[in-house]
């Protein structure tokens, strides 16, 4: 009986020291299992998208999209504008153009000029006096920017006072210059006369059918000047000395239609020796003596 007492418990011990053998490997295959496991999440952390997507660096879209810069279209369209100007330029040059008027005299000399727009073409032309000495006369000439010319003697200028052009001035507001000159001159004073510019011709401006000539200067006792200070209207300014420093004036008006100047009703007025003196100018728009 002890000796089957022992042998069962041999097999008792034996089957325990099977069972806790069998026991450990499995456990220890369970944690190298779960080992396993976190190192193969930890190798599926290091693939991490911030690291392995470099989509923001590579997308470079917005820098080469340059096509606002390359579509120039609005500055190079610029065909209708230039065309447009020039064809205008063309015509009006075309249909402004005057015949010539007879070329100077063999003996023509003393030749001044000066520059303006007396047809309203928008082209400079030029203004000039010369005298011919077998006339005795002096002359004024208008030559046109686009072509042609007109030329005009000056009736009641002599060989004694120099005539001199002044330039142009819009007087009766129809859009075209009248030719402002000098046309002798007396001891204080400068004589001046129009000129109107149309129809490709130089026609004197007249008061009553006689040539309009207005002195600028003054002397002790006289005063006179002229003025453009309304459209289509021209003022001769005057004043007359009455006492020691006194003077008894005004202006007279004078409407232009064509080339004849209408006078009209003026006004007076008193004026001191300075006041006066002011008088003694050409006052229309930027014309100033010669």
């Amino acid at each position: 009986r002890r000796a089957i007492a022992m042998g069962a418990l041999l097999l008792m011990v034996s089957a325990s020291c099977d069972s806790q053998t069998t026991a450990e490997p499995e456990a220890t295959t369970t944690d190298l299992t779960s080992t396993t496991i976190a190192v193969t999440t930890s190798s599926s952390t290091t693939t991490s998208v911030p690291a392995t997507t470099t989509i923001e660096p590579t997308t470079t879209i917005e820098p080469t999209t340059t096509i606002g810069l390359t579509t120039t279209i609005g500055p190079t369209t610029t065909i209708g504008l230039a065309t447009t100007t020039t064809l205008a330029l063309t015509t009006t040059t075309l249909s402004a153009a005057c015949p010539d008027a007879a070329p100077l005299a063999a003996d023509a000399t003393d030749v001044t000029s000066v520059s303006a727009n007396f047809d309203g073409d928008g082209l400079v032309d030029t203004l000039s006096t010369y005298i011919v000495p077998s006339e005795s006369r002096w002359h004024a000439r208008v030559d046109f920017g686009a072509g042609g010319s007109a030329d005009s003697t000056i009736t009641d200028s002599n060989m004694v006072a120099a005539a001199r052009p002044i330039g142009g001035h819009d007087v009766d507001g129809d859009g075209t210059d009248e030719a402002f000159v000098t046309v002798g001159s007396g001891a204080s004073a400068i004589l001046v006369g129009l000129y109107d510019v149309t129809a490709c011709g130089l026609t004197r401006v007249t008061i009553a059918s006689a040539p309009a000539v207005f002195p600028i200067g003054a002397t002790v006792g006289n005063v006179s000047g002229l003025a453009c200070n309304v459209v289509g209207d021209l003022d001769r300014l005057f004043a007359q000395q009455v006492a020691a420093d006194v003077y008894e004036g005004g202006f007279e008006p004078f409407t232009l239609a064509g080339s004849v100047l209408t006078p009209g009703f003026g006004d007076g007025a008193t004026f001191t020796a300075a006041e006066a003196g002011d008088l003694a100018i050409l006052d229309c728009g930027t014309l100033t003596l010669p």
